[in-house]
């Protein structure tokens, strides 16, 4: 028997329409969390029992195909093949994989001062997560920009147990310290605040500390790999650190050298990124980003 599978796509602006045909249209006539971005959504789609009314749910943005390199209806393909599965996700960052230990370790490098304002957001919401302890975040559990399809129990979960209660904190307590941490805007090719980078890290981490959960993965191995990276730079890295980085997942202990390599290659590739495009179209907003917004 086949799963039932509703993906849903938003639409925020008069006159949009769906970039995905295989999605289903999500028309957001209240759009006053939009710097909160699909951390919001997922919420709302949550209290409003959406998730109960097909097997598997997910809320995709409206640049799946551009960063995922793949169509809708291949995703639900793949979704249909894995009905077996509590989640089933496609990470556009593949290559991040193979140079940050977790999201993590790259997100402090993005965005300085991530883990501190996330650990400070978590502990004040009473979610347990010691982030700089998470657990590896492999090809198996490393998923950027919530590209997740999810089955309703892990969105009770996930949804209900780890993002509901963290944004019912930022409602109803904004003037706390913690609040006041991850909505300070920071650096990107859009202007946002922490939040959406601490909400989209959250996903793999409640992977990595939930082992028993079935998670499928959409494959992308091997030279793969080099298609999604942004730059030549990236390329290079990920040709230099695949292999050692695969053996490294496959051992029972992850070596502490390619831990330490990995932190120094997440600060040399936030230096190439911050000189690159500053001046160089970034390829999935065809502009250049302003890294002086906020006076660093």
């Amino acid at each position: 028997m086949s799963a039932s599978i509703k993906i849903f796509e938003p639409l925020y602006a008069p006159g949009q329409v769906l970039s995905e045909k295989a999605f289903h249209p999500l028309v957001l006539r209240n759009n006053a969390h939009a710097a909160w971005r699909e951390f919001y959504i997922l919420v709302d789609m949550y209290r409003k029992g959406m998730h109960l009314q097909q097997d598997f749910t997910g809320l995709f943005s409206p640049k799946f195909s551009l960063k995922a390199r793949i169509d809708g209806s291949q995703f639900l393909e793949f979704v249909q093949a894995n009905a077996d599965a509590d989640v089933c996700m496609i990470n556009p960052f593949p290559q991040l994989a193979y140079f940050s230990f977790t999201a993590w370790m790259q997100g402090e490098h993005a965005h300085p001062g991530l883990v501190e304002r996330s650990q400070l957001l978590l502990d004040a919401c009473g979610i347990p997560w010691n982030l700089r302890e998470a657990p590896r975040q492999s090809a198996n559990t490393l998923c950027y920009c919530n590209f997740w399809v999810g089955s309703q129990s892990f969105w009770e979960n996930y949804v209900g147990k780890v993002l509901e209660p963290i944004a019912t904190f930022l409602e109803t307590q904004s003037d706390s310290e913690a609040a006041r941490a991850v909505l300070e805007p920071t650096v990107h090719s859009d202007d946002a605040p922490f939040l959406p980078f601490v909400a989209e890290r959250l996903f793999s981490t409640h992977l990595s500390l939930h082992r028993d959960l079935k998670v499928a993965a959409y494959p992308i191995e091997g030279d793969r790999v080099l298609d999604y990276c942004v730059s030549d730079f990236e390329k290079d890295i990920v040709r230099y650190m695949q292999k050692p980085i695969d053996a490294a997942d496959r051992a029972p202990v992850f070596p502490a050298e390619q831990i330490a390599l990995m932190d120094l290659l997440c600060t040399l590739s936030q230096k190439y990124v911050r000189a690159h495009f500053s001046f160089t179209p970034h390829p999935h907003t065809g502009q250049p980003i302003d890294f002086d917004r906020r006076g660093q």
